[in-house]
């Protein structure tokens, strides 16, 4: 079959921990999933390379190109891909060549740290909580009891009940009731992300964080997805373990730094302040914004609780 060539785009940034991987050497791979804006890469590392437009976040594991989307690229699933410091090449039938040596900008997932009081944390998760009630769609961990759809019914009550769970276990201090909440949640819900995993992502992205009394989340969440790797998909499973290590895409840390600022602006400053970003984070998918929220109001509860406020 005849390859045919295309202009090269370049990247504009390429998270930091990917472009070190790759000065040690090359990744063999093959495109694992297209999309408009996003070309997931499956290495023979087992890992997870996204290939993002312009428009989209940064991200662990990713490279933000100069495109406006994907549709005119022809890749397919399945096609071989090399991928190296200098370029990402994929093969036929299709030859696109994606060069990061034109100065792309590093990106780093910094850090946030968890230095509030107890009463300071209720305040932030009263002013999330509202922002997600007015601003959140239904579905997902939000699921309303009585929704008509019985499917969608029956996983949203399956959803709380593992809320529930995990809620009741951190504050008793229960590991292996820990573990079967999470093990309850992860994979649960359709899509590419499920929303248990999504709720999990947003939890393990805020007790990664230093300075957080949620140690115990994060081991008993690793133990969980290394031991059950197949109960969930590839995408879904890499974010996961990025969060538990206190990574995640942009728009989801700059939500967590506005509720983390150790600043008093007060709720409603607060509540303006937090607006665009958790409007940036609500548009991921079509519940996945939500139920990452989600889980980070949670999490900012149990801090909360912990410290004694609640």
């Amino acid at each position: 079959m005849t390859e045919t060539a295309l202009p090269s785009p370049t990247a504009l940034s390429v998270d930091a921990e990917l472009l070190a991987r790759l000065r040690h050497g090359p990744l063999d791979g093959r495109v694992d999933s297209t999309f408009t804006h996003v070309i997931n890469v499956l290495t023979g590392d087992d890992e997870l390379v996204s290939l993002c437009a312009r428009g989209l976040d940064d991200a662990p594991w990713s490279a933000r190109v100069d495109v406006d989307d994907w549709s005119a690229s022809g890749i397919r699933a399945g096609a071989p891909v090399t991928l190296t410091a200098d370029e990402v090449a994929f093969g036929t039938p299709t030859r696109l060549v994606v060069l990061m040596t034109l100065g792309p900008r590093e990106w780093h997932a910094k850090p946030v740290g968890l230095r509030l009081t107890g009463p300071q944390l209720a305040v932030r998760a009263g002013v999330l909580a509202e922002l997600l009630d007015a601003h959140g769609p239904p579905g997902g961990m939000r699921t309303p009891p009585d929704s008509a759809n019985a499917f969608e019914a029956a996983v949203g009550a399956e959803l709380r009940r593992g809320q529930a769970a995990l809620h009741r276990s951190v504050l008793a201090g229960d590991g292996p009731g820990l573990r079967a909440a999470i093990t309850q949640l992860l994979g649960l819900g359709p899509g590419l992300t499920p929303s248990g995993d999504d709720f999990l992502t947003g939890l393990a992205l805020l007790a990664a964080q230093p300075g957080g009394q949620l140690p115990g989340y994060v081991t008993a969440a690793r133990e969980v997805v290394e031991r059950l790797p197949d109960r969930t998909t590839r995408l879904s499973r890499t974010t996961l373990r990025e969060a538990l290590r206190g990574r995640a895409r942009q728009s989801l840390l700059d939500a967590l730094r506005r509720l983390l600022d150790p600043a008093e602006p007060g709720a409603a400053e607060l509540s303006r302040r937090l607006r665009p970003p958790v409007d940036r984070v609500l548009a991921i998918g079509h519940t996945s914004g939500a139920d990452l929220l989600s889980g980070l109001l949670a999490g900012l509860r149990l801090e909360a609780e912990l410290r004694g406020s609640l």
